[in-house]
């Protein structure tokens, strides 16, 4: 197969998914390596098309849910990221990403695509089995996330439960 052509498949699958789709998956559904799939990816990028890369894979972003957004700032420790990250699914949320002000790099941004108690649980899995640190370390656990909700009304109850629990800086 060309590579042009299997641009062009990728592109088609990420477009008909409702999911994020990952890297191997498409490897082994295109008869490539993972690397392949990786330069394609960047390839289609650089050609306008707005691919995001997640935990879960890779996601075309007019795919995902465009609901109502909000950046809201937090800060907790590592201890306090499962409760944050479940209370905003719980309370009917997608946690779009994690950004953190760096001193010398500016704005660092980490794609994270969680909307249900599984990707949760997955995203923590992930920090315990690489053995990462989560980017709010690098700020004292000061963060922000972009969070999408159906509605403003349900963004005011996230907002609400996050502060009760003082993880919500204001």
């Amino acid at each position: 197969m060309e590579p042009l052509e299997r641009r062009n498949q990728i592109h088609a699958f990420l477009s008909s998914s409702q999911r994020a789709v990952s890297g191997s998956k498409l490897a082994s559904m295109l008869e490539v390596s993972r690397q392949v799939i990786v330069q394609d990816i960047a390839l289609l990028r650089a050609a306008g098309h707005d691919i995001i890369a997640t935990p879960q894979g890779y996601l075309l972003f007019s795919k995902a849910d465009q609901g109502y957004r909000k950046t809201i700032a937090c800060k907790h420790d590592k201890d306090g990221i499962r409760d944050e990250l479940t209370t905003i699914v719980d309370e009917g949320g997608t946690i779009i990403d994690v950004i953190v002000e760096h001193r010398l790099y500016g704005q660092i941004c980490g794609n994270i695509m969680v909307s249900s108690r599984r990707d949760v649980d997955n995203f923590i899995n992930k920090i315990e089995q690489d053995h990462v640190k989560p980017l709010s370390n690098l700020t004292d656990g000061i963060h922000l996330h972009t969070i999408e909700a159906k509605n403003e009304d349900i963004m005011a109850k996230i907002e609400q439960a996050l502060l009760k629990k003082n993880y919500l800086l204001k």
